[in-house]
């Protein structure tokens, strides 16, 4: 007897679509076939009318984080619930390094965190901020425990995040020399605090000024430097959270010429433009990079399609109506962020699939496949194949939704998707062959989530594999 079956559906992968039942034992696939005869199951889904796709892969996740003079309302409990209700049954957090710890004192302490808590299998990159050799010597040990990506701010001065060139190119090429792979938070920092002074002496405090402080040549400098840099020491480049179209153009143009770089956008940036911050609550909207035009959708979904970004993530910080409403006398002071993971999955079909920019296979490869290649975990996860983890989710791809605080897990005063018709929206999610989300009820475990150690693949590293 097998422990589950998914049957009638429609399974997807990066590059095919097939009607097809999956057979599901011991938290791993194990035949992927239209079956013509009954095979008992202690579980039997029904998924006709339904899309199969593997559990989403989010490489771009900050639960409990400290920011500014607040912190986000989840933990790896909490905001892991709402990543599953979500359809995502892995994700990818931050270590940002503390000042005084080394990178593994910091990463000891975040395993801390998720320990027994978890409830989706999870991963962390390291955040570098310490500009000093036992940092940047220390990069061989983090990537030996099983920490092979890097995210280094290129903003944040005042939080004590940034970091300067050098310790960038040391980094990159610390990395490269041991298999690692450095991401960026690319905004010019002397340009951000050159205009938020400048607009604060006029006068100017309202949160569209976050938006016309951080124009898209902030964030295309920053772009522009990051890869120069990289490809002065030879080594490979992801950038968190893009959302301008010269930035698409311009790792357009790079990866044409074979360089390793990777693209992430969010799925604010896809469906969410600047006039959100002109709203009567346009302080909650306040996130870094700022929501950008039209232009800037258009092009990243372009971007998305012809394969210039790799993957799209939530960028999930779940800061409250009350976290942001404490500090709202400047948009300076505001914490950046919101929520994100409940929603990226049927945002993205809504926008993508449902809306024709995307195909069913464009989505799975930059929801899961590409985020789990990119980051050492695949064919682990990222892949309904055999073998590999029974995370899967079923997607009911005609039901619609409106995206509300309300029917929200995370209760945090507002929505950043409040209204948002989506068609297309998970009803079942299932985590290693066990069912953990039911027609949008979690039914999971506490600690059932594993903390997966990872090695990136060399080909990531020497040329655009996805």
């Amino acid at each position: 007897m097998l422990d589950l079956i998914i049957k009638n559906g429609t399974v997807v992968s990066a590059d095919s679509v097939v009607n097809a039942d999956v057979l599901v034992d011991k938290g791993k696939v194990v035949a992927i076939a239209k079956l013509e005869n009954e095979i008992p199951a202690k579980t039997v889904i029904d998924a006709t009318n339904k899309v199969v796709i593997p559990g989403v892969v989010d490489p771009h996740v900050h639960y409990h984080l400290k920011f500014k003079q607040t912190a986000t309302v989840d933990d790896f409990y909490s905001g892991g619930i709402s990543a599953a209700i979500g359809g995502i049954t892995t994700i990818i957090d931050f270590a940002i390094q503390e000042a005084g710890d080394t990178p593994m004192q910091t990463i000891e302490k975040r395993l801390a965190e998720a320990e027994n808590k978890a409830v989706v299998d999870y991963a962390l990159h390291a955040c570098l901020t310490d500009p000093s050799d036992k940092t940047i010597k220390q990069i061989k040990d983090v990537i030996e425990f099983g920490i092979p990506s890097f995210k280094l701010f290129m903003v944040y001065q005042k939080q004590g995040w940034m970091v300067d060139d050098a310790l960038l190119l040391s980094a990159l090429k610390e990395a490269k020399a041991h298999g690692g792979l450095i991401g960026v938070h690319s905004e010019n920092e002397a340009i951000t605090e050159y205009n938020t002074a400048k607009a604060l002496a006029e006068g100017n405090t309202s949160a569209i000024y976050h938006s016309i402080t951080k124009p898209n040549l902030v964030e295309l400098e920053a772009i522009g430097r990051a890869i120069l840099l990289a490809k002065s020491s030879g080594a490979a480049l992801y950038d968190f959270h893009m959302s301008i179209k010269e930035g698409v153009e311009a790792v357009r143009a790079n990866r044409k010429e074979g360089y390793p770089i990777y693209a992430e956008t969010c799925s604010r940036y896809l469906g969410l433009t600047s006039d959100k911050l002109k709203g009567p609550n346009g302080i909650n909207f306040i996130c870094s990079p700022p929501l950008r035009e039209q232009a800037d959708i258009d092009a990243l979904w372009q971007g998305i399609n012809d394969g210039s970004i790799s993957t799209i993530a939530s960028d999930h910080c779940a800061l409250s109506a009350e976290n942001k409403s404490t500090w709202s006398e400047s948009f300076a002071t505001v914490p950046n962020g919101f929520e994100g993971v409940e929603y990226l999955l049927p945002v993205v079909f809504s926008e993508g699939v449902s809306k024709g920019r995307i195909d069913l296979s464009k989505l799975v490869a930059v929801l899961c496949t590409n985020p789990a290649k990119i980051f050492g975990l695949y064919p682990k996860k990222g892949v309904i194949a055999v073998g590999s983890d029974a995370d899967i989710v079923v997607v009911d791809p005609g039901l619609e939704k409106v995206l509300s605080e309300k029917s929200s897990y995370l209760k945090l005063g507002w929505c950043p998707f409040e209204g948002f018709k989506v068609k297309g929206y998970p009803t079942t999610t299932i985590s290693k062959g066990n069912v953990i989300v039911d027609k949008g009820k979690f039914v999971g475990k506490t600690g059932s989530g594993e903390f997966l150690k990872r090695s990136i693949s060399e080909k990531v590293l020497q040329s655009p594999i996805c």
